[in-house]
């Protein structure tokens, strides 16, 4: 981790704030991009699974891409997921959000029909003969269903448009293994999507890692890049625990759908956004709104962040 890449670090998959009448919260937007960027984070991932980007509609798509990259005006790096099951309007997508300024497209599997690594390779060599670029590759099987085996993502690295993967999988073998394979690559990143081992990913050698719990605590995350940069593996580890303990707050017992919303919810220690979710989601009831950020708030002043 000594030689930083292009696309490295902390990148936090934003939540998407939303009015309760289900449009975008452009002002809430604004805020929690001010408070990721206050917490020293490298990037942010709009329209990703944690940003409901299955749920929100093309033209409210566009206006969040639009909203965040002018907002942002470089302080980070912007990156914005294109993913749908209809080609066409991943490749529209990408047109217009590279047209808004976003940095990198970030693009899943489409999630209908079961894909042979075969079908996998094709449909992605497809997607790239119609954009532009640069692409980050997203395997994230608890969405699509679908593991991307390595030698699909390694026959498709050697694309120059293809700049990294983000993998979500929680497999941590199988990440090493990835790295092993595809982690001395100068223009290649390797992003670590899975919670459970940031810090040993870090200390493998990921270039960086998209926590969740960013949107709640984007300086610790800082902090783990860190010390994990510097060596201090320990540290990182410290930081990992501490952030688990954060996403116990929102996580547990609930579904993976079902912990945005509160993570919204908690966000509202600082009127940073409301709750609101998007259907099928549903949004947190008062009473459970209540609770979880009174449990945050409790934890910011017991521990800080």
């Amino acid at each position: 981790m000594t030689d930083l890449k292009r696309f490295h670090g902390v990148v936090v998959p934003m939540v998407t704030p939303f009015t309760s009448g289900g449009g975008l919260d452009e002002p809430g937007v604004r805020r929690l991009l001010d408070h990721l960027i206050a917490g020293g984070v490298a990037g942010v991932l709009l329209l990703g699974t944690t940003g409901e980007d299955a749920s929100i509609c093309p033209a409210d798509r566009l206006r969040l891409v639009r909203a965040a990259a002018e907002h942002a005006r470089g302080r980070l790096t912007l990156y914005t997921g294109i993913s749908a099951n209809c080609l066409s309007q991943s490749v529209e997508a990408a047109e217009a959000y590279l047209a808004a300024g976003v940095d990198a497209l970030v693009a899943r599997l489409p999630t209908y029909f079961a894909l042979s690594p075969e079908e996998q390779h094709a449909y992605y060599r497809l997607l790239l003969a119609h954009i532009a670029g640069p692409l980050v590759l997203y395997n994230i099987p608890i969405t699509t269903h679908m593991s991307m085996p390595l030698e699909v993502i390694e026959a498709l690295s050697e694309d120059p448009k293809v700049v990294g993967i983000k993998d979500s999988e929680n497999n941590l073998p199988r990440f090493e293994a990835l790295l092993a394979h595809l982690g001395g690559r100068p223009a290649f990143s390797i992003f670590c999507g899975t919670g459970a081992y940031f810090a040993q990913a870090l200390a493998a050698g990921a270039d960086g890692f998209v926590p969740t719990g960013g949107n709640l605590v984007p300086a610790l995350c800082q902090q783990m890049y860190a010390a994990a940069l510097a060596g201090d593996h320990a540290a990182a580890e410290a930081c990992q625990r501490r952030l688990q303990a954060v996403g116990a707050l929102y996580g547990r017992d609930r579904l993976l759908g079902q912990t945005y919303g509160r993570i919204k919810a908690m966000l509202g220690v600082w009127g940073i956004c409301a709750a609101e979710v998007l259907p099928p989601l549903a949004t947190p009831a008062p009473p459970e709104q209540e609770t979880v950020r009174g449990e945050f708030a409790r934890w910011l002043a017991e521990r800080g962040n």
